[in-house]
């Protein structure tokens, strides 16, 4: 049997079973007067069984142990496998949130949604507020949105915030204290952070003040809550120094109330 033959018994082509050759997963065989190899049904066996076990995931360098060629304690062949399926295991689970987050994707694209890592709740509002907002209150809502946005692709935050900001959107009241904030926050872009200490100060006092953000402290992003984890810190986020400020400044102050209420609770 020439190798062209043998390859196609097996499935697979001369090439692969010349690259066999060389790991020394399938001996060679003797050859003719001629020069040509001649290949045994010995041989279509092996080859069917090192692609048999390719097929079922098995890396090359692993086949020949399993095969018996090379000499191996039994337990090693068992934790291999084991190591194999845990991480094919690991794969069908990213491929199910990939799944998933596709199909949402492709409903929004569908829908002719944006679109957006957001909760569709909190997108649909902050678009809505955007369209209906006055000139100056529409850019600083479209950075809030692309704010919120980095916040939930880099999984920060748990769910709860945003339903938090959804419910301040959709009252009419919280809404026009949201978009002073927001005002507030805005002008402080490029101000050097000692000449607006007080407005700094003010700023974090009333963001406490108006969202809920307990959450944020007190409950951590479940699984599944967020597209993904992220190392960006605050810098990141907010790069700016005057308005990085009113973001640490209002999360010393969550901090420190929630510290009380543990220390009354106790």
């Amino acid at each position: 049997m020439r190798i062209g033959s043998l390859a196609d018994a097996a499935g697979t082509t001369p090439r692969t079973v010349r690259h066999y050759h060389r790991l020394g997963l399938l001996a060679e065989p003797r050859r003719l007067s001629n020069g040509y190899r001649e290949y045994s049904i010995d041989d279509v066996v092996r080859l069917m069984r090192i692609r048999w076990l390719a097929d079922c995931g098995m890396p090359l360098g692993e086949i020949a142990t399993v095969l018996g060629g090379v000499p191996a304690d039994e337990s090693d062949v068992v934790a291999d496998l084991r190591a194999l399926l845990t991480g094919i295991e690991s794969q069908q689970k990213l491929l199910a949130r990939k799944h998933t987050r596709l199909s949402a994707l492709l409903d929004d694209a569908v829908e002719r949604r944006r679109l957006s890592a957001l909760p569709h709740t909190v997108a649909d509002v902050l678009t809505a507020a955007i369209d209906a907002a006055a000139d100056a209150d529409r850019e600083a809502l479209t950075r809030e949105r692309d704010l919120l946005e980095v916040m939930a692709i880099s999984g920060t935050v748990p769910a709860s915030f945003f339903e938090t900001v959804t419910a301040t959107l959709l009252d009419d009241d919280r809404r026009r204290r949201y978009l002073g904030l927001l005002r507030r926050f805005s002008a402080l872009d490029g101000r050097d952070p000692d000449a607006v200490e007080a407005d700094i100060d003010s700023l974090a006092v009333d963001v406490v003040s108006m969202l809920d953000l307990d959450p944020l402290l007190s409950t951590p992003p479940a699984a599944g809550d967020a597209p993904g984890t992220s190392a960006l810190s605050i810098d990141d986020i907010v790069p700016d120094p005057a308005q990085r400020a009113v973001i640490v400044r209002a999360s010393a102050r969550l901090l420190r109330r929630e510290n009380t209420r543990s220390e009354g609770t106790q």
